[in-house]
């Protein structure tokens, strides 16, 4: 049929094929900007598994990288992961994963990670902790210079499944030590050991912390409610954090009274052996220790026990209110004492 000025119309035919050129190109604009169909397998120069940080970051839509690749100078890698979408109530949130060196205990005693007590560890071919926004995993040894080595990755937004993180952190740290040819990671890590509850709780008497025969009952003001949390006793990696219920000022009640720690994982007693100033000598009670710091020890039993202690601000506070509150050292000596028989290390006194 012609027009008025002698032009065809397009036929139904022609019409047909541009509404399919449309809708092929609008599923591919939506495949590319809320989905992972067309994105790489993996992002960052390799570093990290596209289906595994999609896995993490909540929600659905498309996971993209700034920055990239695992970099000559380990610590110098670095990768932004964003998940994006068009959808209402689509992905959101961000990702970032780096190479650190870190000291060997880090994950007991620096404060820029959150309460050990709180982790989801992991020990065994993979050693690692898992936190509700953060995570690390240990690299292996050949891959240390002066020490130790692990990847990290911090979240904008709750990490709800822990496994997943993990199964992240071991599938970017498995790509770092393959790149470098500094040794071998499994494709998975061992199953996450949550704390016991999310809440701290009440200690039992004489069983503080899961630990036989401990308790802090004689050092602290009659009368004082003791709470616990952490993970159960025994374990490769354990830690319990124990504040004083009352009238202790908020920020205090937060960072606890005190948090004691134990590690029977191999490579972190590998990581410990390597902080600087670590020496022989002994353990409260006099047997034989490689000593960290006055808090901080390994017993050599079996393949060696690292004890901690970390005093909190609700201990500095009842110390400056109370005078007879007694000093670290006591504290520090009934915690290796109860500890050592948990951990199977014996007797921490001749």
């Amino acid at each position: 049929m012609s027009t008025a000025a002698g032009r065809t119309r397009p036929s139904w035919k022609v019409w047909a094929v541009v509404a399919v050129l449309f809708v092929v190109v609008a599923g591919l604009l939506h495949a590319y900007r809320n989905t992972n169909v067309l994105t790489a397998d993996r992002l960052c120069g390799g570093l990290v598994s596209a289906a595994k940080a999609d896995a993490v970051l909540p929600g659905s839509g498309r996971v993209s990288a700034e920055r990239g690749g695992i970099a000559g100078d380990l610590t110098d890698t670095e990768c932004e992961i964003g998940k994006s979408s068009l959808v209402v109530g689509g992905g959101k949130g961000t990702l970032s994963v780096r190479v650190a060196e870190e000291r060997g205990d880090f994950p007991f005693v620096d404060g820029s990670w959150p309460d050990p007590a709180q982790a989801s560890f992991i020990s065994g071919p993979v050693t690692g902790g898992l936190y509700e926004y953060d995570g690390w995993v240990l690299l292996p040894e050949k891959c240390w210079t002066t020490k130790p080595v692990i990847v990290e990755a911090h979240s904008t937004e709750p990490v709800s499944d822990t496994t997943a993180f993990g199964a992240l952190l071991t599938d970017a740290a498995r790509a770092v030590a393959a790149e470098k040819a500094c040794g071998t990671l499994p494709k998975e890590p061992g199953s996450p050991l949550p704390p016991r509850s999310q809440a701290a709780r009440p200690a039992q008497e004489g069983r503080l912390c899961g630990l036989d025969g401990f308790s802090i009952r004689g050092q602290v003001l009659a009368g004082s409610e003791v709470l616990e949390a952490g993970q159960a006793a025994p374990a490769d990696l354990w830690s319990c954090t124990v504040s004083l219920g009352g009238d202790s000022n908020r920020p205090a009640a937060q960072d606890g009274f005190m948090t004691y720690m134990a590690a029977r994982d191999p490579l972190l007693l590998a990581a410990v052996e390597k902080a600087p100033g670590t020496h022989k000598g002994t353990a409260p009670g006099g047997r034989e220790a490689d000593v960290v710091e006055p808090q901080r020890i390994v017993l050599p039993c079996g393949g060696g026990v690292y004890l901690a202690m970390e005093s909190g601000l609700q201990y500095t506070e009842t110390r400056q209110r109370h005078a007879g509150t007694p000093p670290l050292d006591t504290f520090f000596e009934s915690f290796v004492r109860s500890a050592a028989k948990s951990f199977d290390c014996g007797t921490a006194a001749r």
